[in-house]
């Protein structure tokens, strides 16, 4: 019974500490994203009385993290303190040696870091920390898009073509082309090996060099196995960042025309991933809000439009809206990468693109919501110049065609032998309105 009271209090000590550096991690973070939002704002072009008012405003959230920071640390060390060394001499139980003192309070300390703990998400608590220190200060990013595009020259070659553009409405395919085209092609893309420092990839490639293998199936359970070498949508961060998401509302998208700087600071970017004789590949579901623009400053730029028959078509994102809808309110943080990434298409940050004639319906838990997406969207596309449309019926049964006509559009050497027939079992929607059923019909028999 002695025995066991004298390695008690050592013991009670060394958990103290390891509960307390775990509790830490909360106001740590805090203070970290503070600091970092400081940084942000000082290195800001704001105006100088808006810039002032900012940094006193960041500076005093800083100032108050600081001190509930040390003010947690005091408290931890100050119970670890006193349960170490001034509680067992209350009791004259201070009698062990050194050594053994010391081994019991380390054991201590393990303790709680070996108590499971179930994981919320995919991202460990210091990836979410690095993600948010990086790209939630749009300030920090412009720093990094500037080193990153610093001498990097962007001519318009007669006749060639230097960026291929894939879009569509979401679950249309534009994945699975861009990546055939990724393998098969001259191409280079953002992948996911870029992240978080998507405006800098070529710094942040100095210090991470991943493993790039196909690891597992992406979240959107539709069987394509992503890795840190997968083509993604990733490019859209660079619009919400120079634009300073002068194009996200409350609660849609609007359309905007891309500045002539802004464009020619997206230029020099794309041409800053790219090796001589490369050719720039994009997935950007989001270009529809821009593409005039992109199109009329950009005459060396090929855009592909996927359309996928309306009704299975509204049916996907329906599904995939309830699937993301669950995951986001399980871990938090999906919502906030897919915000982070400009991806709204569905879950609980979806907003719909204001293409200029947003339907009647408001509850994202009905079919028909979706089928008013589809006609908005490519009823407009329908009437964009400079795009080509791809069915993507056509793509999952022919591929080889598809990418043989996309090679001729370009002018790209690609090879398309032998690319495996994507198969996918029709799906069979109920609940929704036969109306817009064939309004949606109309306009696609109108495409491709």
């Amino acid at each position: 019974m002695f025995e066991a009271l004298l390695i008690a209090f050592p013991l009670i000590s060394g958990i103290i500490l390891g509960i307390g550096v775990l509790w830490m991690q909360a106001p740590f973070f805090v203070l970290a994203r503070r600091s970092v939002g400081l940084l942000d704002i000082l290195i800001s072009d704001l105006e100088e009385d808006d810039k002032f008012a900012a940094v006193n405003k960041a500076t005093n959230a800083t100032v108050v993290a600081l001190g509930k920071t040390l003010a947690f640390l005091a408290v931890v060390l100050g119970a670890t303190a006193w349960t170490y060394w001034y509680f067992p001499g209350m009791f004259w139980l201070d009698t062990l040696s050194a050594g053994w003192k010391f081994g019991v309070f380390t054991a201590g300390t393990v303790l709680p870091f070996l108590y499971p703990r179930k994981q919320k998400s995919a991202y460990g608590a210091m990836a979410q920390l690095f993600h948010h220190l990086i790209l939630d200060h749009y300030h920090i990013g412009k720093a990094l898009l500037k080193r990153q595009i610093k001498g990097v020259e962007h001519p318009v070659e007669s006749g060639a073509v230097s960026a291929v553009l894939v879009t569509g409405l979401a679950r249309a395919g534009t994945t699975a082309l861009t990546r055939t085209l990724s393998e098969r092609g001259p191409f280079r893309s953002l992948d996911y090996s870029n992240m978080p420092v998507l405006l800098a990839p070529r710094l942040w490639a100095k210090f991470y060099r991943p493993s790039r293998k196909e690891q597992q199936e992406r979240a959107h359970g539709d069987g394509i196995k992503v890795g840190l070498a997968s083509v993604e949508a990733l490019e859209e961060y660079f619009f919400k960042v120079v634009t300073g998401d002068r194009f996200v509302k409350k609660d849609r998208l609007v359309r905007h025309e891309l500045r002539t700087e802004e464009n020619e600071q997206y230029r020099r970017y794309y041409k800053s991933l790219c090796q001589p004789g490369e050719v720039y590949l994009a997935k950007n579901n989001n270009a529809v809000l821009r593409l005039p623009s992109l199109l009329t400053q950009n005459p060396d730029m090929k855009v592909f439009v996927l359309v996928r028959e309306p009704l299975e078509h509204a049916y996907s994102l329906y599904k995939q809206h309830l699937k993301f809808s669950k995951e986001q309110a399980e871990d938090p943080f999906v919502l906030t990468y897919m915000n982070w990434l400009g991806h709204h298409e569905f879950g609980q940050g979806q907003l719909p693109f204001d293409l200029g004639a947003l339907g009647d319906e408001r509850d994202r838990q009905k079919l028909d919501f979706w089928l008013e997406r589809w006609i908005e969207y490519y009823s407009y596309a329908q009437g964009l110049g400079g795009v080509e449309f791809i069915r993507y019926e056509e793509f999952l049964a022919r591929p080889s065609e598809v990418v043989e006509r996309i090679a001729k559009a370009t002018g790209v050497t690609i090879e398309a032998e032998n690319i495996p027939v994507f198969e996918k079992t029709p799906a069979a929607p109920r609940g929704f309105s036969p109306d817009l059923v064939l309004m949606a019909q109309k306009v696609y028999e109108g495409l491709g």
